[in-house]
């Protein structure tokens, strides 16, 4: 097929937005990954830049030495971020799944109630009064609840779950089988895509969420604090947490190589799983935002 002179102008300028964006994008990752690996005579010569100037694992060494602070985040971050999307599968496939079923009453009801949410927040003031006074201050609970139910993914898995042939379910209710079985052994495994994606969203959401941590864990519960909290407070405020990540004085480091090295650290496992789960996300976003 011959292209026509607008369409060839507008391919140019697409691969120049598109190679632009992705410079936009990669460089300043770079430039982290290449200050937490320079040493601190290069930092202070040259500061942030592309390349590795006199590499150097002493920034790394920093934050895994005495201290457990920042591997005590890691976990916390793990823990909040794994229980936190467990549940928000459950519920959301519940959900999801009870609103594709014809016989449940109310069921225009209970799709409303899910767009009011969606459409009017009450804000952080209610928000942090609500979890005050369920008495979770200070407790991982008050980041991990909320996170486990998400109005906007049942809709996405609901639209998902309606596009699954009918005839499945029916075929399982003649053999005698409920709707947990039919929910848990034909549609959850069908559903696969859907399911992924909204564990990307929620995984790198709940990874990366320091905002919680800040209104609900205070300064004297550091050790509940998941990971980007401990990121942010050290470049915020360097010297009021250096000492209780890496244990021990910092004579001799450049604390700007210190804080990009808990910046390549904090977001590694993030990296790591992306790619596993990425294959399922354009065909579950896909198929789960059509509206029949």
């Amino acid at each position: 097929m011959i292209k026509s002179k607008g369409e060839k102008v507008f391919d140019v300028c697409n691969i120049i937005l598109m190679v632009l964006f992705t410079c936009a994008f990669v460089f300043p990752v770079i430039i982290i990954v290449s200050a937490s690996f320079t040493s601190t005579e290069g930092l202070t010569k040259y500061g942030y830049s592309l390349f590795i100037h006199g590499f150097s694992l002493g920034s790394y060494k920093y934050i895994f030495t005495a201290s457990d602070l920042f591997l005590r985040s890691m976990l916390n971050s793990l823990i909040i971020t794994v229980s936190a999307t467990a549940l928000l599968v459950v519920t959301t496939s519940l959900y999801a799944y009870a609103l594709t079923r014809k016989e449940l009453q109310f069921r225009k009801f209970f799709t409303v109630l899910l767009l009011i949410p969606i459409l009017f927040a009450g804000g952080t003031i209610p928000y942090y009064i609500n979890i005050n006074n369920l008495g979770l201050m200070n407790s991982p609970l008050a980041i991990i609840l909320p996170g486990a139910v998400n109005a906007w993914y049942i809709l996405l898995v609901r639209n998902f779950f309606r596009n699954l042939p009918e005839s499945l379910s029916e075929a399982a209710k003649i053999e005698g089988a409920n709707n947990m079985q039919v929910l848990f052994r034909i549609t959850l495994p069908l559903g696969f895509p859907i399911i992924a994606t909204i564990i990307l969203y929620s995984a790198v959401a709940l990874w990366n969420d320091w905002f919680q941590a800040m209104l609900f864990l205070d300064s004297s519960h550091k050790q509940l604090w998941p990971v980007q909290a401990v990121v942010r407070e050290l470049n915020t405020n360097f010297s009021s947490i250096a000492n209780a990540v890496g244990g021990g004085s910092t004579l001799g480091l450049n604390s700007e190589g210190i804080k990009s090295a808990a910046v390549v650290i904090s977001t590694l496992p993030i990296v790591i799983i992306y790619p596993f789960l990425q294959r399922f996300f354009i065909n579950g976003v896909l198929v789960g935002g059509v509206k029949e």
